[in-house]
């Protein structure tokens, strides 16, 4: 996990962005082929799985440099998103112009919370296992909504309050009784975890519920170049450069080369099967495939690696993911009844869409005004 700015973006939306009616807009959202949705969703947790063991595995010996490795990240989602701007399909996607203080500070917010986020969750692999790793990044609905509650008063249900409840519980039991228990690893991820909460407060402080409209390429476009340069003394300040260096002498320019490469390009396939997935079901899907994505990866993280586990810590890991898969469905289940509320206001109108409607209400996509900072 870590290496999708999907989340970060305020507003995904379609790429001819122009209004349509209350019919074709409920034509559209009439569902997907079920085998497009299956297939997409199948390789999602692929990309999922083998991103995360590769990065796993390349951090912890092969090139020992987290924060490098993610400034190179981005250097190819950013030329992948250019070649995605000349190439792609018709209506796929149209470059958003950066207009206004709003969607600057949205960007340099990203920017910073990205290096926060996924330049530490990177870091924190060469110090603890991907099992781990996994198991405490599932703490971030926890501290969202902490953060929601303090700042916006914001109550959640019962369900999710029991939910949340067991996720703390397992997520203590499964990293205090891990075998492999790190406590730096487990800081560095844990300051991760806070970093991603500290870019949805900021975007909150900042925007004031203010709509910024932006595509998933859009942010890879405008904010890789701004996280290279953040990342670049945090390189130097951890001693990436010198491993850096060390990594080309043993094996060689060329292996390098490809190692480097093979984990831009995943960086950047990744990107390009969430858009699709979103494309052809909605974001919702996607958030809720987020919690099946956990149990994935940390599942297969034992075959792939040596990692050592108690029973109270498989105990513990196995609520984390039961835990942290109920509170990605009934947060979907709210967004599809929100959702189902919109579609029938609508309804009642019997009129056109208007201009200051949102991409949700056009597409069932990503709604870029949050309301909550679960929204942003």
């Amino acid at each position: 996990g870590g290496h999708t700015r999907v989340a970060q973006a305020v507003l995904i939306r379609e790429g001819d962005g122009g209004g349509r009616s209350a019919v074709a807009a409920s034509e559209a959202r009439q569902g997907p082929s079920v085998f497009i949705a299956v297939g997409l969703l199948a390789i999602y947790f692929a990309m999922n799985v083998l991103f995360s063991i590769y990065n796993k595995w390349l951090f912890s010996g092969a090139i020992p440099a987290p924060v490098f490795i993610t400034a190179t990240h981005q250097g190819f989602c950013f030329l992948g998103a250019v070649l995605f701007a000349l190439c792609s399909p018709r209506g796929w996607y149209s470059r958003t112009p950066l207009q206004g203080s709003a969607m600057w500070t949205k960007v340099m917010i990203i920017s910073f919370g990205f290096c926060l986020n996924i330049g530490l969750n990177n870091l924190s692999l060469a110090s603890t296992t991907l099992a781990l790793n996994q198991l405490v990044r599932a703490f971030a609905p926890v501290t969202v909504a902490v953060a929601s509650y303090l700042l916006e008063g914001r109550m959640y249900s019962i369900q999710k309050q029991a939910t949340l409840a067991a996720l703390v519980i397992g997520v203590g039991l499964g990293v205090s009784a891990s075998p492999d228990f790190e406590m730096i690893g487990f800081l560095i991820c844990a300051a991760s975890v806070f970093g991603s909460t500290l870019q949805l407060v900021l975007t909150a402080y900042f925007l004031h519920g203010r709509t910024v409209n932006l595509h998933v390429f859009d942010v890879l476009l405008y904010t890789a170049v701004p996280s290279i340069f953040v990342l670049a003394p945090l390189a130097y300040i951890v001693g990436d450069y010198e491993h850096t260096a060390q990594a080309i002498q043993t094996l060689g320019p060329a292996r390098f080369t490809g190692l480097v490469a093979t984990g831009g390009a995943l960086a950047f396939s990744y990107n390009l099967v969430t858009v699709c997935l979103i494309k052809y079901t909605s974001s919702v899907y996607y958030a809720v495939a987020g919690g099946f994505k956990v149990a994935a990866v940390i599942g297969f993280s034992f075959v792939a690696f040596d990692q050592q586990v108690s029973l109270p810590s498989l105990i513990g890991i196995m609520l984390a993911c039961v835990a942290f898969t109920a509170y990605s469905y009934l947060t979907f289940k709210e967004k599809e009844a929100a959702r189902h509320q919109q579609t029938t206001n609508r309804r009642r109108k019997k009129t056109l869409l208007e201009d200051g409607d949102t991409d949700e209400d056009r597409t069932g996509l990503l709604s870029g005004k949050p309301k909550s900072l679960d929204d942003v």
